[in-house]
Formats: C-alpha cells, sequence, structure tokens
C-alpha cells in the first residue's frame, strides 16, 4: 500500500496529496538537471556530501578517439571534488529500467573514460552556460566557494585525472527503482574499487497546487548504517591528505606517470594503490605502489607511506619468469635505500606482497630518482612480448 501524505495548511485542515506520475522522462530529466541536489548527496556520503554543478545534457560518447559521437549521456555532473558524475534518468514504466539500462550506463562509463577531454567538456560546459544565460565563471566559484581562476583550472584538470582512473560516480534515477536494479547497483558499488554506483527514487505528490517532491538513495547501504562500508575518497582528497606540499606534488607526478602508462588508479579511504593490467586481458592486475598519507603503521597488509614493490593473485603472472623478473629488479632498486622498511607480508600467505617503504617526505625529496625508476619498470613490462 502507498503512504499516505498530508498537508496541514494554515487554517489547520489536512489535505490530502497523492502521488503523481511525470508526464514524460524528459520532464525527470528536465528536474534533476535543474536540482542536482535532488540527487541525495547527504545520503550517499555523510561525512563529505558531494555538491555537484552540470556540465552537460545529453553529453556526447564516441566509441573511439576522433571519432563522432555514437551514445548520449542524459546528464554528466561534476563536483566540488572534481568527480565527474555520470546520470541515466528513466521512468519506471520504462521497461529498460529493470535490465538494460545497466548495461548502458557501464558501456558510456567504460568509452567515456577514454574518449573524452577536458577540453572538451570545458566547451560542453561554457555553452550549456552561455544556452542557459549564465555566467560559467560564477557558476564554478558557487561549486568550489572560490572565485581563484587557479582553483577553476584545477578542477577541470582533476577531474581529467578522475576520469582516466575510472574514479567516477554513477547514478541511476527514476521514479521507481525495481529491486532487480537495486540488488545490481549495491552489488556494483561494493565490487568496484574506484567507482561509486548509486540509485536514486524521486516521487511527486501534488495537492492543489501544491508540489511536494520525495527524494531518497535505493539500494545502496548509508556509510552511516554500514560501518564496515568503506567511503571511498577522490583523487583530490588523497592528494590534499599528503603531509607537505612535496608529498602532494610526489604523489600527482607518480600518478599522472601511471596513468600515461596504461596503469589503474584505485582510490581508497585512506590512500590509492597503483595497479598494472596484464594485457593478455587486461583484466588480471599487478600492484606496483601504495600512496598513503602516514607512515607510522602499516594501512594495508605492511603498505604504508609510499610503498613500492608488487603484489599480484594472477596466477598467469606468477608463472611467467620473464614478467616475474622485471617485478623483482623493481622491487630490489629500493631495498638499498635509506630511510626505507621492509614492507613485505609476514608468512604465511598464498599472495605475498614483496615491497619497500619509505615515509611521504622522504618519497618527495627523492622523487626523480623514484619517477625514473617508475617510468623505467612501466616500460619494461609493457614492452613484453605477449
Amino acid at each position: 500500500m502507498p503512504e499516505e501524505i498530508y498537508h496541514l495548511n494554515e487554517q489547520g485542515h489536512l489535505e490530502p496529496m497523492t502521488e503523481e506520475v511525470f508526464a514524460s522522462e524528459d520532464s525527470l530529466q528536465e528536474l534533476v538537471a535543474k536540482h542536482p541536489n535532488l540527487l541525495s548527496g547527504e545520503r550517499m556520503d555523510p561525512s563529505s556530501p558531494p555538491r555537484w554543478i552540470l556540465v552537460a545534457r545529453e553529453k556526447g560518447i564516441a566509441k573511439i578517439v576522433g571519432e563522432g559521437h555514437h551514445w548520449s549521456l542524459d546528464h554528466l555532473f561534476v563536483d566540488q571534488n572534481a568527480v565527474p558524475t555520470l546520470v541515466e534518468a528513466k521512468l519506471s514504466r520504462n521497461p529498460e529500467i529493470r535490465r538494460k539500462i545497466i548495461g548502458q550506463m557501464l558501456e558510456y562509463a567504460a568509452h567515456a573514460t577514454k574518449t573524452w577531454d577536458v577540453d572538451e567538456l570545458q566547451r560542453a560546459y561554457i555553452e550549456r552556460c552561455e544556452t542557459e544565460g549564465l555566467n560559467p565563471i560564477d557558476e564554478l566559484a558557487t561549486l568550489l566557494d572560490s572565485d581563484d581562476d587557479a582553483d577553476a583550472k584545477k578542477l577541470w584538470e582533476d577531474m581529467g585525472a578522475n576520469l582516466r582512473a575510472g574514479s567516477l560516480r554513477l547514478v541511476f534515477v527514476s521514479d521507481g527503482i525495481p529491486d532487480e536494479l537495486a540488488r545490481v547497483v549495491e552489488f556494483l558499488d561494493s565490487q568496484m574499487p574506484s567507482t561509486e554506483v548509486s540509485a536514486v527514487e524521486i516521487k511527486q505528490v501534488t495537492s492543489q497546487g501544491s508540489r511536494i517532491l520525495v527524494s531518497r538513495v535505493i539500494g545502496r547501504s548509508a556509510p552511516e548504517h554500514s560501518p564496515k562500508k568503506r567511503v571511498r575518497k577522490s583523487l583530490k582528497e588523497i592528494q590534499e591528505s599528503m603531509p607537505s606540499d612535496g608529498a602532494k606534488a610526489a604523489a600527482e607526478r607518480l600518478v599522472n606517470i601511471a596513468i600515461s602508462k596504461g596503469c589503474k588508479i584505485y582510490p581508497g579511504d585512506v590512500g590509492l594503490s597503483i595497479r598494472w593490467p596484464y594485457p593478455p586481458s587486461r583484466s588480471k592486475l599487478t600492484t606496483l605502489a601504495w600512496l598513503y598519507p602516514s607512515f607510522d603503521a602499516p594501512v594495508w597488509d605492511q603498505a604504508r607511506g609510499f610503498t613500492f614493490g608488487y603484489y599480484t593473485s594472477a596466477q598467469e603472472i606468477k608463472e611467467s619468469p620473464d614478467l616475474i623478473k622485471i617485478l623483482e629488479e623493481w622491487t630490489q632498486k629500493f631495498e638499498a635505500d635509506s630511510s626505507v622498511v621492509d614492507a613485505s607480508s609476514k608468512p604465511p600467505t598464498k599472495s605475498p606482497v614483496k615491497a619497500w617503504a619509505m615515509s611521504p617526505e622522504d618519497a618527495a625529496a627523492n622523487i626523480d630518482t623514484i619517477a625514473e625508476r617508475f617510468e623505467k619498470v612501466l616500460n619494461d613490462l609493457n614492452s613484453l612480448n605477449w
């Protein structure tokens, strides 16, 4: 049975309110575009609620870089932490809401991370603002609580980095989220380390010309009700958490090298890991570095601070002597460094970590050497014959 909702008017009389379906999918999409607060950022992350600005509606996505657009995304937003937020809105009476929308969104995300560039997104944002008679500079200043051009420039740069690293937010919006979609959303959110997945249900109720919108997050365990739920940080948040400007710059430099060489970045609740995808399928990963702001105690296994070495659970990688030789040489280069500690796993373990850790400050002081080593191991790995 639907909930009964009443409006208590100024005369003290109860006026029954009735749920009203949206006239069209476009009317729901227009509502979300104008009022992104309906996405319920407080429910997605109560500790640091995202706030959004619309980049574009019907944002085109190409299959291949340089080609024309093959698909269009309902909404592309960006939040104050430069996390791209892809939104698809469907009415509950649309049969695509149950299954097709999932594959559609994943296809959009996969191609957007490879084919969008920051200049294209900036142009789309400016065109949207000009069409709506808005000042694009003022809109960004409101989002960032800053009118500094450098902050605005960094937002776009960080958005580009998040796109390349696959650090995204995917949101499904409807006036009714079916159980099937809710279960898939919850599963994807728990299994995708760098991508947050949510579903938002928006209903409207009316009475005598008044309209009330009710928004709630569906299919995702709210962090405050699930203490084991890890709240992943954005790349920007992790960088900003580093203890010094030098450490921030060192982390950014290593991440940029990793992305340029085809690595995947996995932000977590404290720091991030950098993983190299094994070429035959690109589904097997080897972790080459862990970047955390603290050196006081291990964060994952024995990794702390800036940790360099390797870890893999893929049997194919373990059985490749040429690949293991490269990984061993990469790890051994840190063994003789001063101020490092052994961050290798303590036995017994089936998939041991072999690594050395140094403080973020020491990493910053030696970043040129570390960056040179990092580029070399990635070049060596990518040059192997598969």
